[in-house]
């Protein structure tokens, strides 16, 4: 009995070391092919270096890569495929639904795009990009009050995002509180003196108030 007991352990111990070396060349050769793909981005070979990331067996590493590829070459087709195979590994992947958000509304598929941001804000309520975002989809609709919804809950958490205070001024400004909105612009250029654009809309604002 302690025979065989030895050699179970004995085989045990093999296996386990087999495993590991196993995993350890698997790791290699994702590495390999990554830093291949890195090297071919650099110089701007971007079907090379997806061709290199393919190769990396769909670790989480190589498809945000190649993702973030297809975005670059506006293949965003593509983009939303890969984006959806690291979701169905992760369902909870933050990074992957947001970037799907982001390719859904650069390519103009707006819904999609609000049910990937609302679905960040499930996995991080802090997500201030996402609630921007959110809000400017919600004006480009329209639907002003619930952009504005939008971008307070933006500023509630983050006092100091510039942008926020400069999208909400433009809402203000749509609904003609031209007060609100410069009051706005002027807390968005506190925030970043070289905001060209939240400087340029407090001119028209000031200047549309004193013409009444």
């Amino acid at each position: 009995m302690k025979r065989i007991k030895h050699l179970l352990i004995l085989l045990a111990i093999v296996i386990f070391f087999l495993l590991a070396a196993g995993f350890i060349q698997w790791q290699m050769n994702i590495n390999r092919h990554l830093i291949k793909g890195l090297i071919y981005e650099s110089e701007f070979q971007f079907e090379e270096a997806i061709k290199e990331y393919e190769k990396g067996d769909n670790s989480m590493a190589m498809l945000n890569k190649m993702a973030t590829l297809y975005n670059r070459i506006g293949e965003h087709d593509r983009a939303v495929e890969i984006l959806k195979k690291i979701i169905e590994i992760d369902k909870d992947h933050k990074e992957a639904h947001f970037d799907l958000a982001v390719t859904y509304n650069s390519i103009g598929q707006l819904e999609e795009a609000i049910l990937e941001y609302e679905m960040v804000l499930k996995l991080n309520p802090q997500s201030v990009v996402s609630l921007g975002s959110l809000g400017n989809i919600y004006y480009d609709q329209g639907k002003v009050d619930k952009a504005i919804e939008y971008y307070q809950r933006a500023i509630a958490i983050n006092p100091n995002f510039a942008a926020a205070y400069n999208d909400l001024g433009n809402a203000y400004h749509s609904q003609d509180r031209i007060e609100e909105a410069i009051a706005e612009y002027k807390k968005a250029l506190s925030l970043d003196v070289d905001f060209s654009l939240a400087r340029q809309n407090l001119r028209l604002a000031e200047e549309e108030l004193q013409k009444r």
